[in-house]
């Protein structure tokens, strides 16, 4: 591995834990039914704008971010367990490529 892929590939992680702690307080407001929890879910979508660093995650949170977006919505129509359901595949797309990202 070459010195600049270890940086690039830290980047990319680190931008992937940033979401991933945002999803944590968003999907743990969502279960103590937090009166924050749309405040919570917008910081979620707000990490989730733009470009991946490189553009090399685009595919993984393209999918998160669909998800969320749904998720956001079935909450807001008061279909808690449809929402949670979409958050915590949301969640766990995301991990599993902070975990692939790993072994790069």
């Amino acid at each position: 591995m070459k010195a600049g892929e270890r940086v690039d590939v830290a980047l990319r992680t680190a931008h992937l834990l940033r979401i991933n702690s945002y999803m944590d307080i968003a999907i743990l407001a969502m279960w103590t039914m937090s009166p924050r929890v749309d405040t919570m879910l917008g910081m979620v979508e707000a990490s989730l704008r733009g470009e991946s660093p490189g553009g090399k995650d685009e595919e993984p949170l393209r999918k998160v971010r669909a998800l969320v977006r749904e998720g956001r919505e079935y909450l807001a129509g008061g279909e808690f367990s449809v929402a949670m359901g979409r958050m915590r595949v949301a969640h766990d797309i995301l991990a599993l490529r902070i975990i692939s990202l790993s072994g790069e």
